[in-house]
This record gives C-alpha cells, sequence and structure tokens, in this order.
C-alpha cells in the first residue's frame, strides 16, 4: 500500500512540472538578461554563433552551447541617443580559475578583442569556459562613472539544452525501471 501511495505521490509531482507552453531561447524577447543599461540608455543584446543567424537566427545572451564564434550584437531602442554617443566593447578571459573562485571582480583581465566606436564585436573562442565583454559608453557630454560602463559574464561551450535532455532522459529511465520493479513486486504478491 505504501509503495502505491508513493508512486501516486511521484506521477502527481511530475505531473505538476508538466506545462503545456512552449518556452524558447530564440526569439525577441528574453526577460531583463539580454538588456545593457548605461547612462540612462537601455540597449539590446544578441549574442549569435555563426553571422548568417544575424537579424532572423536563434540567439543567445548569456549561455553559448558551443566554441569557436562568437558575436555579439547591440540594438538601440527607439528612446534611446546612441546614434550621438561612441560603444566600446571588450572581449576579455580570466588568467585562471583560481581567479575566478576567489578574486572574482578582477579575474577578467586579458583583452581578447576590443572594438571602439562600434556596435558590434565577434571573436573565435576555441575553449570553453567562463568569459566578460565590457561595454563602455564613450560621450563628450558624459562624465566617466560607473554608469558609462558595464560588464557582463557569458559561458561559451557548454550545450545546456543537450544537458538538459540527457538528465531528463536518464530521469524517465530510473522512473520506467521504478514502475517496472513496482509491477514485478505487486504480480509475485499475486501469484
Amino acid at each position: 500500500m505504501t509503495n502505491r501511495f508513493i508512486l501516486l505521490i511521484t506521477l502527481f509531482c511530475i505531473n505538476l512540472t508538466y506545462t503545456p507552453m512552449l518556452l524558447a531561447h530564440a526569439g525577441v524577447d528574453h526577460g531583463d538578461n539580454c538588456f545593457v543599461h548605461l547612462a540612462g540608455m537601455k540597449l539590446r543584446l544578441g549574442g549569435f554563433q555563426a553571422e548568417s543567424k544575424i537579424g532572423g537566427g536563434k540567439h543567445f545572451c548569456h549561455l553559448f552551447p558551443a566554441t569557436g564564434e562568437v558575436i555579439f550584437t547591440f540594438d538601440a531602442l527607439p528612446d534611446s541617443q546612441l546614434k550621438q554617443k561612441k560603444l566600446n566593447l571588450k572581449l576579455l578571459a580570466a588568467a585562471s580559475v583560481w581567479d575566478i573562485l576567489f578574486d572574482f571582480d578582477n579575474s577578467f583581465k586579458q583583452t581578447l578583442s576590443q572594438a571602439d566606436n562600434s556596435l558590434t564585436i565577434k571573436h573565435t573562442i576555441p575553449n570553453m569556459g567562463l568569459y566578460a565583454m565590457q561595454v563602455s559608453l564613450q560621450s563628450d557630454e558624459l562624465e566617466p562613472s560607473i554608469n558609462n560602463s558595464q560588464r557582463f559574464v557569458f559561458l561559451v561551450g557548454f550545450p545546456i539544452i543537450k544537458i538538459l535532455v540527457l538528465i531528463g532522459f536518464g530521469f524517465v529511465l530510473v522512473l520506467a525501471y521504478v514502475l517496472l520493479k513496482q509491477l514485478q513486486a505487486g504480480a509475485a504478491k499475486k501469484h
């Protein structure tokens, strides 16, 4: 009786986690994760893994599934005044894992690529890992301040969706095994 009750609770909990809506990362609206705020302006960030995908393909914000070419583009929202200002972009790598773990604020020192007065930056990243991008806004009317610059971190080379699918498949296999054992135990009790 208790085994069937546990099985019923497990199936009920799995049913609660199912959602009929399709939630995908590709699209225009990613919440506040794909925006950069500089000096009162809001810029939309698009990360791509191929130049052919810019403007219509699947884009990423902070998780790139493969190593290789990484391209970031920035689009100003209609109410911003980005046309009169200069955007300086810099892709950075950490010197060591030790720095990331124990001195995160100062860990990204190695410059991989730099683009001044641009809304696009790209670099071929051969190794999976944690990287950062420094976005700075240069303007004659702005005084240098922390509001004119923002750094955000992104991961390259971790296929999160594939990992989650494998974990889900493993969970289904374990659940099927448990159900099969429960059915065998129930059949053995009847005989």
